[in-house]
């Protein structure tokens, strides 16, 4: 319960790692191109205001020649030269069918031809305009762009030209204007798709990025779960082989857990004089023989061995020497044993050997050759050869064996071969 909690804890924590400041850039992303296409679209829009002004100042002066001007005394018509233009509303009208700008022509501050309507569809003649634009524009004379400009509650951009007479006095002003819902609407048409690029690419990189985390933290959880048995004294257990596949950090965490492993075993386990496994292990290996001998019905050999005199050795030359023999003897008992079983160090000069899947039959021959081998070393110390013997007893177990028992067997068969005249095998 505790590992997944952990598990998913960490799980989380690197998905948030990643996936935050993934979530973050895609932010950032957005914003940043929905400002860019903004202020794209805005300048685009200001240019495209500013030539219908100029188109509509331009239209007027070559279809009407002249000065503006101002006439009558209880109604007012605006003159273009000697042309009546109040009640002339086709040049803005088609205008605005063919682009979808309002325009609007101010006598002064106030509108005199105008394509604006309220919400009554009236045009909104002889109505007057912000005191902003009057300063901006017909105070300076210069020509100004807005991007929020309320007209009759409605939202636009608008942008206002002086209107000049011939002698460069201004009497009025040129709006060009289009609606801010339409701009914005262009906006986030040119936007959206960077932003399902952008959510496309957070979700594809979220989704290797999950697996990929998930990888690491199986892969974790692997060698936490191999280092939480060995902690409980499972020496032999195996750390899955995928781990060590990674070739990264964690397949290196993973070799050093292993040779952790190894040197605890080699700690708790072995001999640390003949580097022989040590009684320790050889208990639990002829529990572990027997019980799969009675799954199976296999048959295996226990061998006692001994080294002969071994004490007189030690009297006559000094426990140095005696942990030299030790030593070579034990070299050569592993040497025999490859591919056959394993020995290990059962007790002072005492030696026991387990035959696995095998009877003392077969055995016999086995045992020989390294009896003979014992008989044809010798270990030199202080500039003298020292011969060696060794003594063995055997005993075969099966199904429902007894070790105890077989160890008994093993060690009696051992001692009789001691009284015999030792450098023998007892079966």
């Amino acid at each position: 319960m505790n590992s997944n909690k952990q598990k998913g804890h960490l799980y989380r924590s690197m998905q948030a790692i990643t996936i935050i400041p993934l979530l973050i850039l895609g932010l950032v992303i957005t914003i940043f191109s929905y400002q860019t296409v903004e202020s794209a679209m805005h300048t685009e829009v200001e240019a495209e205001l500013k030539n219908i002004t100029s188109a509509v100042i331009l239209t007027y002066d070559m279809l009407y020649p002249g000065d503006y001007k101002l006439v009558g005394t209880s109604s007012y018509d605006l003159l273009k030269g000697d042309s009546v233009i109040t009640s002339d509303y086709t040049i803005i009208d088609r205008l605005q069918a063919e682009t979808q700008i309002d325009i609007t022509i101010f006598y002064q501050d106030t509108r005199i031809l105008t394509t604006l309507r309220d919400s009554e569809n009236m045009r909104i003649i002889g109505t007057g305009v912000n005191k902003l634009v009057v300063n901006d524009v017909l105070l300076t004379g210069q020509p100004r762009f807005y991007t929020n400009t309320l007209i009759y509650e409605v939202q636009y951009f608008a942008y206002y030209a002086p209107l000049r007479n011939s002698d460069g006095s201004i009497v009025g002003m040129i709006y060009a204007g289009k609606p801010c819902a339409q701009v914005n609407a262009a906006v986030r048409q040119a936007v959206l798709p960077i932003i399902l690029i952008s959510l496309c690419g957070m979700v594809i990189v979220s989704l290797i990025t999950s697996v990929y985390t998930h990888r690491l933290i199986a892969s974790l959880q692997k060698i936490r779960s191999f280092l939480s048995k060995v902690s409980t004294g499972n020496l032999w257990e195996e750390l899955d082989a995928d781990v060590l596949q990674r070739n990264d950090e964690l397949s290196e965490m993973g070799y050093s857990a292993l040779y952790m492993q190894r040197s605890l075993r080699n700690l708790v386990e072995q001999d640390t004089l003949t580097e022989l496994n040590n009684r320790r292990f050889a208990d639990k290996r002829l529990k572990q023989t027997q019980m799969q001998a009675n799954i199976h019905g296999t048959h295996f050999v226990i061998m006692i061995g001994d080294i002969d005199l071994f004490k007189s050795i030690n009297d006559t030359y000094g426990h140095e020497c005696g942990d030299l023999v030790l030593k070579r003897v034990s070299f050569v008992l592993k040497k025999n044993m490859v591919g056959k079983g394993f020995v290990a160090r059962w007790g002072g000069e005492e030696f026991l050997f387990l035959y696995e899947n095998t009877d003392i039959e077969s055995i016999y021959a086995e045992a020989e050759k390294l009896l003979n081998d014992i008989r044809n070393m010798s270990v030199t110390y202080d500039d003298q050869s020292i011969k060696i013997t060794m003594t063995f007893g055997l005993a075969e177990g099966g199904v429902n064996s007894n070790i105890k028992e077989l160890l008994q067997e093993a060690d009696s068969k051992l001692y009789r071969g001691k009284s015999q005249g030792r450098n023998q095998i007892v079966i």
